[in-house]
């Protein structure tokens, strides 16, 4: 689930053209000003049931005043971020045994290439680490090279790393690259819940998509759960894992946690 509120405080006098504003946004990370905060993704039943945490990008100061991501894959400079960010919480998985965590990456970022190769050999000489992380590849972009794409995640889920299909049905994600690539997850964008609570038709779209995605991975998420009313929705269309502000804020507490949260070179 991608969620870009942290980045939208405003700042006045902005007037920066993309180009600057990317500049911006990786002189911020090179100075160590972002972080990664986790929200859980539960069973509806059971609640305290945790699948894994994902990891979300935050600002440590007042915000950047724009959305980065869009720009970043915009202007094709995402992958040095999505690398960064891997790199962030194997560092955390490694050091926190039991912590299974989850990532997004751009579909820009699922090129092979010599950052996947260096990060495919340390999955595959710590396969403990690796059975605990999620890649989520996002849908706000196509992959660059499909075929490149499905590769990648025949070799992630070789490695024992689990990979999921993020905000499913909201943009450029295709049934073919799903069937070929057999990802572990699929998650079911926030727009399908949110139609759902108050249109038949959109409770209907829900339960076929959940029907759907269930013959197409062996673990479908409802992403958007904000109420109790959400939660027995998606319960009652046959939803086994939610996620959503109900069970709480993306959280930067890192009580009990060995290490940091803070994404670094």
């Amino acid at each position: 689930m991608t969620s870009y509120e942290p980045f939208f405080r405003p700042v006045a006098n902005n007037p920066l053209n993309d180009l600057q504003r990317a500049h911006l946004f990786y002189e911020q990370l090179q100075r160590g000003h972002f972080h990664l905060a986790f929200q859980p993704v539960v069973a509806p039943g059971e609640t305290q049931r945790v699948l894994y945490r994902e990891s979300l990008l935050r600002h440590a100061g007042e915000g950047l005043g724009f959305n980065p991501f869009p720009l970043l894959e915009r202007l094709h400079v995402i992958r040095p971020l999505d690398h960064r960010v891997i790199c962030t919480v194997l560092t955390l998985l490694r050091d926190n045994p039991a912590l299974t965590l989850g990532c997004n990456i751009s579909a820009l970022s699922t090129v092979l290439d010599s950052d996947w190769d260096q990060l495919l050999e340390r999955f595959s000489s710590a396969p403990e680490v690796a059975r605990r992380l999620v890649i989520e590849i996002t849908e706000s972009a196509v992959p660059p090279n499909h075929r490149s794409a499905v590769d990648l995640v025949h070799r992630l889920r070789h490695t024992g790393c689990r990979v999921a299909v993020d905000d499913f049905g909201s943009g450029f994600g295709t049934l073919s690259f799903i069937q070929q690539s057999q990802p572990d997850i699929i998650k079911i964008d926030q727009s399908y819940i949110q139609r759902a609570r108050n249109s038949t038709q959109g409770e209907k779209t829900l339960k076929y998509l959940l029907e759907l995605c269930k013959t197409l991975a062996p673990c479908v998420i409802v992403e958007g759960i904000e109420t109790s009313a959400d939660l027995h929705l998606a319960q009652s269309l046959g939803s086994y894992w939610v996620q959503g502000y109900l069970f709480g804020q993306p959280s930067s507490d890192t009580t009990g946690m060995q290490g940091s949260s803070r994404i670094s070179n």
